[in-house]
This record gives C-alpha cells, structure tokens and sequence, in this order.
C-alpha cells in the first residue's frame, strides 16, 4: 500500500473511531438529561463529575471502536473466506460484534474499579458483572450494536462504491454537468454465457456475488469510484494523474492473485474457475446527475466507447487486460513493460488507435 493510501485509511479510521467516541457520549448525555450528577446515576458508590464519566465512555468507545476496526478488516475475512453466503458472512460479523462490545465493557469496568475505586479484584468483577445486569447497560449495548452497524454500513458503502460517491451524493456536485479528466477500468467475465448455462441463473448469481465480492476485497487499498455493475461486468473509475503511478494494472494484478488464492473454493462450490479480462483508457466526460428521483452519477464521453472496444479485443489478442495509448500518455511515465500489440481503426472512429498490452 502506498503511503498517501496508508495515510488515508489511518485518517479515515481515525474518523470512524471518533463516531464511536460521539455515539458513546451522546447515549449518555440522552441517558442522563436532567439529572444533576449523572455518575451517580450508574454507580451509587461514587460521587464524581459527569466529566469522569464522559472520559470513561470516550476510553470505552474508541476501544471498542478499534477492534470492531481491527476485526472487518484482519479477522472478519478470514474467518469468512469459505462462505459463498453473504447472510452466514454477515451473521457471524452480528455474533462476533456483540462479543467485542461486551467483552471491552467487562474488563473496562474491572479496570476503573481496581485504579480508580481501590476496588479489589474479587469485588471489581463482583460489580462489573453486578452493573451488566442493570437496565441501562442493556440498554446502551443495545444502542451501541446498532452504532455499530451503522458504521459498518457507512464502512462498506465507501468500500463498495468508493470514497467520493457518497460525498458527491450528499453535496450533489453533479447537479450541474462537469468536465473532468478520468481513468476507466473495465473488468468483465471470461466465458460468461457457457457458466450462466452451467450453472444456471440462480447459481450463477450467487458466483457473480462472490467474484464482486473478492474483487472489492483485492483492491480496497486503492483510490477509486465504482461507476457500475452491469451484469457480470464492474467499471472502476478514478480522476486522470501523472501520480497514478500505473493504478489499473496494479488492481487487476491484485484482482488476479484474488482469484488465484481462493481457486480451490470456486472449484469447489461452484465447479468453475473466475477468470477477468479488463480493458483500460484515460479521457475527458461529462459527469451528471441523472435519473430524476433515483438519481445516478453518469459520465458522456467517448473514453467509455474506446474502452469497452478494448475490452472486447482481449479475445481476439488472447491478452488479459488491453490499455490505450491515452492511458500511457495520462502517465507521464510508464511504470510496468508493455508492448503495442496493434495499430488499427476502431468502428465508428476516424482516426486509427493503438492498443498495448502487458509485456509479461
């Protein structure tokens, strides 16, 4: 991972925890309004200012908030890999979630017991078990699992669609059309019609989910927008930089080692092997809100008709994933080998393109 993608997923982690932090404190200011000494509201044995309360809820929220962080990311995955089910996925994310927000509660309460209360081990445990019987602590776990899946959500949107989708939604940027300089990726499935008939539709559904799945996984640590799923096909886009340092090969060599980690479960489960070709190019659309009430974001131009012809000649070259000579250009530098693979005159096109290839 790159360092400006390191900093960005340490600041975008660091905003998440804080959302902890405020959800914990804004369950006890609700909790407590109108009562003059709110700790003594949890805890008859102490008489202390709400702010120590506040400042035990914050510690309790960010710890709790790093390790549900920790768990999607490291724990969650792995434990999950072998699930071509995303309610069992998501069933285990519900059970393992009440865990973490227990456990933290538990030994927070002992550990304030023991420093700040002078409280002995037998009876700290005593009183932490004593207050996880209490109404309010029912209570605020039940706040704080719904906190937490909507944070989760929150997390999974920006991974699934991108980091500016959401925020170009709530600002509505594109109300107005805008001319930007953008990168697309095309990734679409090798000898789709012959698995669709193999497997038939409903299965075949159920490995699409799975391929998209693992290809979100593969290049969650790259800057991007997904534009769209069309079938089996996904479209990736992200603004045109000399700094992109060659981004469309580098997520379809992640998507590809993907694939090749979890070959065995495909075999398995669906008795096919996923296998991608992408296409790639560089140029100027227009980006507009369109669809009335169900508004989407579409981009004009003609870069999408370039690539989608790419990608259709993936077959006819027996390459991988094709790029066109604007997408070198937009490099400034080229940061992998590649080779012109053909000169020629695209349908429709009046002047003749160029189409390269990895050079492996």
């Amino acid at each position: 991972m790159s360092k400006r993608n390191e900093h960005q997923t340490l600041i975008e982690n660091v905003i998440l925890i804080l959302l902890f932090v405020a959800g914990a404190n804004f369950f006890i200011f609700l909790k407590m309004a109108g009562i003059e000494n709110p700790a003594m509201a949890i805890n008859s044995r102490i008489n202390e200012p709400s702010s120590i309360l506040h400042l035990r809820i914050s510690i309790g929220g960010a710890i709790i908030g790093m390790l549900i962080l920790w768990y999607e990311s490291h724990i969650h995955p792995k434990i999950t890999k072998r699930f071509s089910s995303l309610f069992f996925r998501r069933l285990v994310w519900q059970v393992d979630v009440a865990f973490i927000i227990l456990i933290p509660i538990f030994v927070l309460n002992i550990f304030f017991g023991i420093i700040e209360d002078k409280l002995s081990v037998k009876l700290a445990v005593k009183e932490s078990l004593a207050f996880m019987a209490t109404g309010l602590f029912l209570s605020f776990f039940i706040y704080f699992y719904f906190l937490s899946i909507l944070v989760s959500f929150l997390r999974r949107l920006h991974t699934s669609f991108g980091q500016h989708v959401f925020y170009n939604y709530l600002i509505e940027r594109y109300t107005e059309p805008l001319e930007e300089n953008r990168t697309f990726l095309f990734l679409d499935s090798n000898d789709s019609t012959r698995i669709a008939e193999e497997l038939g539709h409903v299965k075949y559904s159920r490995f699409l989910n799975r391929c998209f799945d693992d290809i979100i996984n593969a290049v969650k640590e790259y800057e991007y927008d997904i534009y769209q799923f069309v079938g089996d096909e996904v479209v990736f886009t992200w603004p045109a930089s000399q700094n992109d340092k060659g981004q469309a090969v580098h997520m379809y060599l992640s998507i590809k080692n993907q694939f090749r980690l979890f070959d065995n479960l495909y075999r398995t489960k669906f008795g096919v092997r996923p296998f991608f070709k992408a296409a790639v190019s560089t140029g100027k659309v227009t980006a507009t809100l369109v669809g009335g009430k169900m508004k989407n974001i579409a981009y004009h131009g003609d870069v999408l008709n370039t690539t989608a012809r790419h990608l259709g000649l993936c077959k006819k070259y027996k390459r991988d994933i094709l790029f066109t000579q604007f997408y070198l250009k937009s490099l400034g530098h080229p940061f992998f080998e590649h080779e012109l693979i053909a000169t020629l005159k695209l349908r429709g096109k009046a002047n003749e393109s160029k189409v390269y290839a990895l050079k492996y």
